[in-house]
């Protein structure tokens, strides 16, 4: 859809609000926000009103939502697959047909779980780490693309903003709540009718010239205006938070990366502690060994200096004796 600026304002600049639209989708997680605020800006200078403020009610995706977004680019052909494979579900439900009900439910789960499967083992989408919860919830929100037709063509679009769970009696979030995917995918398509089919000022300006009461009129604008900046605030103010919890996730995940660098390191200094203390053990046990031979070598030494003084005595003895025989 492409939204054209017609109030002469020097930013009048034709903007695809549906390329935008998409490219948000498309981009890593943690630039969704920022990139979201400066795209409704940008649609907003152009003078397309009703398409700005579409992109700036537009959810942060979950990172199940993400996930599930970047298969449908990635994998479109698989994706395409799966609600291929919903209609003819539908078709044979519509004809009652239980052999054909059955292969198909089969073919289902073998194709969610052969493009699940492969996402666990790569560990990673876009270099993002995704947890096993998370992969859950992308595979319940591939089943709901086969189980439902407008699921399908969201799932198809990827542009999701919360995954999807077939309950049986309809779709439903990740919070558990219905999903409105007919809505959804008017809000998030290609088309938006609400853009097409009235002027970029909005209906009530065009009735204030029809004749109305233009005092009415201006408190009727007035009090759409009060709302309109209501929605900015609140808006920025969820963007800011959004930003705050996005740098705490960063800052939880730096901290995580330290403890266990530090755990690691404890646990080396702990076995090596351990190694030199088993020396240590080893190194005692030699010493009082030591110390056993040297108090035994100091007692042989006392023995033979004692002998040694006795032959001594013996030997001074018989000098003199000798000496007296010789007068």
């Amino acid at each position: 859809m492409s939204a054209r600026g017609s109030r002469g304002s020097g930013t009048d600049e034709a903007v695809d609000v549906d390329a935008l639209v998409d490219e948000l989708f498309a981009l890593p997680l943690e630039q969704f926000v920022v990139a979201r605020t400066a795209a409704s800006k940008r649609i907003k200078a152009s003078g397309d009103a009703v398409g700005a403020e579409r992109v700036g009610r537009l959810a942060k995706p979950t990172v199940a939502a993400w996930v599930v977004n970047q298969v449908a680019r990635e994998r479109a052909e698989d994706v395409e697959a799966l609600v291929r494979l919903g209609d003819e579900l539908r078709d044979a439900t519509e004809d009652r047909d239980r052999t054909r009900i059955r292969t198909l439910d089969r073919l289902r789960r073998e194709r969610v779980e052969r493009v699940v499967g492969e996402l666990r083992d790569a560990g990673e989408v876009a270099g993002r780490s995704v947890s096993a919860a998370a992969l859950d919830r992308v595979a319940e929100t591939l089943t709901a693309a086969v189980m439902d037709a407008d699921a399908g063509a969201l799932v198809r679009a990827g542009r999701l903003s919360q995954a999807l769970q077939h309950v049986g009696f309809g779709i439903v979030d990740e919070g558990g709540e219905p999903a409105d995917v007919v809505e959804l995918r008017a809000r998030t398509g290609a088309a938006d009718a609400a853009a097409t089919s009235e002027p970029k000022g909005g209906g009530r300006r065009g009735k204030r010239s029809s004749g109305g009461d233009s005092a009415d009129d201006d408190a009727v604008e007035e009090a759409v205006a009060a709302a309109e900046r209501e929605v900015e605030e609140s808006a920025a103010e969820v963007d800011r938070l959004e930003a705050e919890r996005d740098d705490a996730d960063a800052r939880v995940r730096e901290a995580g990366d330290a403890v266990g660098q530090v755990e690691d390191e404890l646990g080396r200094v702990e076995d090596e502690l351990a190694r030199l203390a088993d020396e240590r053990d080893t190194l005692r046990a030699r010493l009082a060994e030591a110390r056993d031979a040297e108090s035994a070598a100091r007692e042989a030494l006392d023995a033979v200096d004692e002998r040694l003084d006795a032959a001594e005595e013996r030997a001074a003895a018989a000098r003199k004796a000798r000496r007296a025989a010789r007068r």
